[in-house]
């Protein structure tokens, strides 16, 4: 549609306007300029002087160059330009195929940084939903790490599981399976664990425990951590534990550098929970207690590194947390008695210097920490001299060797013997006449019931080429001497099976014994064993030692209950005082040593009492008189 109108806009005639309207409703404007203007001037600009456009209040209104559309699009802005994020995609995807499942099908490899349905092709999509089938019905396949991250993003939005205990044990079982081949899972599984037992409000037990913390662990589950060790009767710190909680660096001691970094390692948290275990007997209130932080708020970013989106649980949580290791109380105590730990190592090891800083630790502490690494070093120092004794080997080839070449020298003895009584024999024929016919009316029946009746000494005493040459020679040695003879007789059964014997054992007394009897030419008698018998429990010399225990407290009478005879004994024995040779003599009854008897005691001592019972071999003077009523009927 065309409209020409005259231009009453324009103060020259020479120009022509002329608006143009389409079937939409758009107006165009054309402008045409006739050539009669060229040489027209233009109109002089004052200076200084601000142009005003002139208004005829009678002149018709200007109509505006930009119209609006006479009918509104149809669109939807909010839904048609929405901007869907990658997570979402992937959260849109997985709950489509939250229970797709493919046949069996071959393992094809898939690394990704940030892995997600779109980055799988055909033959990985098929592995994956086969592999996921496999690992909810608990079979474990060997697979890639990227297939193991798509698996638990999908349990951290809810596919795969309708309990949120379900997805938390899923996602468990999933880390134990494959955690060993994949160390990096550990990084990430620990704080998605604790994400998860967050989000859902479960009240889970902290499955892992650290000898370490790693580097990445968020401060968050290093104090739970340490809150759960704390807790724990007794306190179960180690060394790398430790560290974090003191005021110095114990590493750079000269000391533990030197020669005591295996002393420092192993004592030290041994130390920390026998105080902890003090306090709770003597003042019934624990390290923990006794230095209680007050809680503070944190802000934690939940599920870092995942695929997540994070408007299903949000972006952060505000957690309530204890923080022990930045309660300075709390740690000043435990940097004071490492440090008094470090001074009596120092002293029992001879090292010389002492630090400064331990000032804080009761008197009463002090005492406890004190006889405890005095026996702990004591002890040690004499399994390390033990050690170092040489050890005694046997050659039982040479054993053997050495008896077959003593039943020689015996049989060359008897037959010398048997020589020199036949010649004897011959120079008083009526003194053996004698001798046969009492013999023979005692009983006896003559040569003939001789040999019968030492026929089998004979063949255990001698070689059977002698016996085949000289057979009176065994008459005339058993006229003289055959009572002798076989009471002091060895069995041939007895002496064939301690020539087959493969594993013999031989003492120096023993060794004296096989001499002896080469020297007397008599038979190798079987060693007797020197073990003494261990009497019934609870027997001394004098009798049973009973402990009475009326009267006493209930930690005592725990610790009675704790102590077996053979500990009454051992309590008894060193009621007066040290008595080793005592001590010794109950600990070989029992078949122990006296160190490891009087540990026991003290062991159920710590446990009951609170409280070492012997210090060094003798009972402390705080508790002597609590075994008065230990007596021996």
């Amino acid at each position: 549609m065309k409209n020409d109108k005259p231009n009453n806009d324009n103060h020259i005639d020479s120009i022509r306007h002329t608006t143009h309207v389409t079937d939409q409703g758009i107006r165009f404007a054309e402008f045409e300029l006739a050539g009669d203007e060229q040489d027209i001037p233009l109109q002089d600009k004052r200076p200084n002087h601000q142009e005003q456009e002139i208004v005829n209040p009678n002149a018709p209104a200007k109509n505006p160059l930009i119209v609006k559309p006479q009918q509104p699009l149809d669109m939807n802005w909010g839904e048609d330009f929405r901007y869907v994020t990658k997570e979402q995609q992937f959260v849109q995807k997985a709950r489509e195929l939250a229970w797709h499942v493919e046949d069996e099908a071959p393992f094809v490899a898939f690394k990704s940084y940030w892995p997600t349905y779109d980055q799988m092709a055909s033959d990985q999509f098929k592995w994956y939903f086969y592999w996921r089938e496999e690992v909810r019905s608990g079979r474990y396949p060997d697979t890639d790490l990227s297939y193991l991250f798509v698996y638990f993003y999908e349990l951290i939005h809810g596919v795969g599981w309708s309990d949120p205990l379900q997805g938390y044990a899923l996602m468990e079982q999933a880390w134990t399976a494959y955690r060993k081949r994949y160390a990096k899972l550990d990084t990430y599984l620990r704080e998605w664990l604790y994400d998860f037992m967050i989000v859902h409000g479960l009240d889970m037990p902290i499955w892992e425990t650290y000898q370490r913390f790693p580097r990445v662990l968020s401060a968050e589950l290093k104090e739970k951590e340490w809150k759960r060790r704390f807790s724990l009767q007794p306190v179960e710190l180690t060394w790398e534990l430790l560290l974090d909680l003191l005021d110095y660096d114990v590493e750079k001691s000269r000391f533990y550098q030197e020669k005591g970094r295996k002393d420092l390692e192993r004592y030290a948290p041994k130390v920390i929970a026998l105080v902890d275990s003090y306090w709770a007997k003597m003042k019934g209130q624990r390290l923990i207690d006794r230095f209680q932080p007050r809680p503070r708020q944190v802000k934690r970013h939940l599920f870092r590194s995942a695929v997540y989106d994070h408007g299903l649980y949000g972006r952060t949580v505000v957690l309530t947390v204890v923080s022990l290791s930045e309660h300075a109380p709390l740690r000043s105590y435990i940097t004071g008695l490492v440090r008094l730990t470090e001074n009596k190592l120092r002293e029992l090891r001879g090292f010389k210097g002492r630090l400064r800083g331990s000032e804080a630790v009761e008197p009463e502490v002090e005492e406890i920490i004190t006889r405890y690494l005095k026996k702990e070093i004591q002890e040690q120092m004499e399994a390390e001299r033990k050690q170092s004794l040489p050890e005694v080997q046997i050659d039982t080839g040479k054993l053997r060797r050495l008896q077959r070449e003593s039943d020689q020298v015996r049989d060359m003895l008897l037959t010398e013997e048997a020589g020199q009584q036949e010649v004897e024999a011959e120079n008083s024929q009526p003194a053996a006449e004698i001798v046969t016919d009492a013999g023979a009316s005692s009983g006896y029946g003559g040569p003939a019931a001789i040999n019968r009746r030492t026929g089998a000494s004979s063949k255990g005493h001698s070689s059977p080429k002698s016996a085949a040459k000289n057979p009176e020679v065994f008459q005339a040695v058993m006229d003289f001497d055959a009572i002798i003879y076989e009471e002091t007789k060895v069995p041939e059964e007895a002496r064939n099976e301690a020539k087959e014997q493969e594993a013999l054992v031989v003492t120096e007394k023993e060794e004296t014994a096989i001499a002896a009897s080469e020297d007397e030419g008599t038979a190798l008698a079987a060693p007797e064993s020197k073990e003494p018998s261990v009497p019934a429990a609870g027997k001394s010399s004098e009798g049973a030692v009973v402990w009475n225990m009326d009267g006493l407290d209930q930690e005592w009478q725990e610790l009675g209950e704790r102590l077996n005879l053979i500990h009454l004994e051992v309590l008894h024995a060193l009621k007066s005082g040290p008595n080793r040779t005592q001590l010794q003599r109950i600990a070989e009854q029992a078949g122990s040593m006296p160190a490891l008897l009087l540990d026991e005691i003290n062991e159920a001592a710590m446990d009951t009492v609170g409280d070492l019972l012997i210090d060094g071999e003798s009972i402390a003077d705080d508790y002597i008189d609590m075994l008065e009523t230990l007596k021996s009927e």
